[in-house]
């Protein structure tokens, strides 16, 4: 079931190995500061726009905490040992492995970059409810004001990407970098979806739909200088998909093995994304 994931996952975690060691993060994280330095006016902008507390990391921040890059390199090496026990363990258990595993990689990511206000976030920021047997009508909930979930579309959008799950995207405004109403969210009526919904959901597409319908009008940013919408939104979708996956292991071990049993064709067809 994971096994073409978790070869994908393997080769993957060749490139972030030299990151366990500290002093190569270190030169990693100091290049970046440097060369973000132009972009600050991006977070600035991000920060106005959605009133979140998030900032560059800085060589100033970084000597007033000299803990922050040791923390980072432990939550990649428990990104990678959990991964590799998730790939060797059972389908009973594997999803929460690897959703966790995934959980420390995000943290990774967001703060290898940025800080927010609140130095650690209190939550996932993800929340599952009513799992029942009929697992299209599973609810999927999201925190868009704190939770690792929220800071990792942060992380996404102030690098410059385009994520259907944010409520604002990165545009180019009289020749300076802004951002502007997203004018296709995933979530748009509410912070809650059906697994169904999200199953369905094809990245890509709302892609191709979201330029041709608003990339002429400088309602997004050009894609010479940033990520496509597709490739980011496609991560955070399955990273979501993963997280209900864990949260069924965890709390509805019954439901989670019918899922694998494939009982039913809605069933066959989650096991097969995973």
């Amino acid at each position: 079931m994971f096994h073409s994931v978790t070869e994908a996952a393997q080769q993957s975690w060749y490139y972030f190995e030299p990151f366990n060691l500290l002093s190569t993060y270190k030169t990693l994280q100091n290049k970046f500061i440097t060369l973000y330095s132009p972009y600050e006016s991006l977070l600035k902008s991000y920060r106005e726009a959605t009133n979140t507390q998030i900032y560059p990391i800085s060589e100033n921040y970084l000597n007033k905490n000299s803990e922050v890059p040791e923390e980072n390199v432990a939550l990649l090496k428990n990104a990678i040992e959990l991964w590799r026990n998730g790939a060797r363990t059972t389908e009973a258990i594997a999803p929460i492995l690897f959703h966790y595993s995934w959980h420390c990689f995000n943290s990774f990511f967001a703060y290898t970059f940025f800080r927010w206000g609140q130095k650690h976030s209190q939550s996932h920021g993800v929340y599952v409810s009513n799992m029942n047997d009929d697992i299209e009508k599973i609810k999927i909930s999201i925190s868009k004001t704190d939770g690792v979930f929220q800071r990792t579309i942060d992380t996404w959008s102030c690098l410059g990407g385009n994520i259907a799950f944010s409520g604002v995207l990165p545009a180019l405004e009289a020749n300076d970098f802004t951002f502007q109403s997203n004018q296709m969210p995933f979530f748009q009526k509410s912070t809650c979806c059906e697994l169904g919904q999200l199953l369905c959901f094809d990245p890509y597409y709302h892609e191709r739909l979201y330029w041709k319908k608003f990339g002429k009008k400088g309602l997004v940013m050009n894609p010479s200088f940033n990520y496509w919408m597709g490739t980011p939104t496609r991560i955070m979708q399955s990273y979501l998909i993963l997280f209900v996956a864990s949260s069924i292991a965890r709390y509805r071990p019954i439901i989670w093995s019918s899922i694998l049993s494939g009982d039913t064709k809605e069933k066959a067809a989650f096991c097969t994304l995973l």
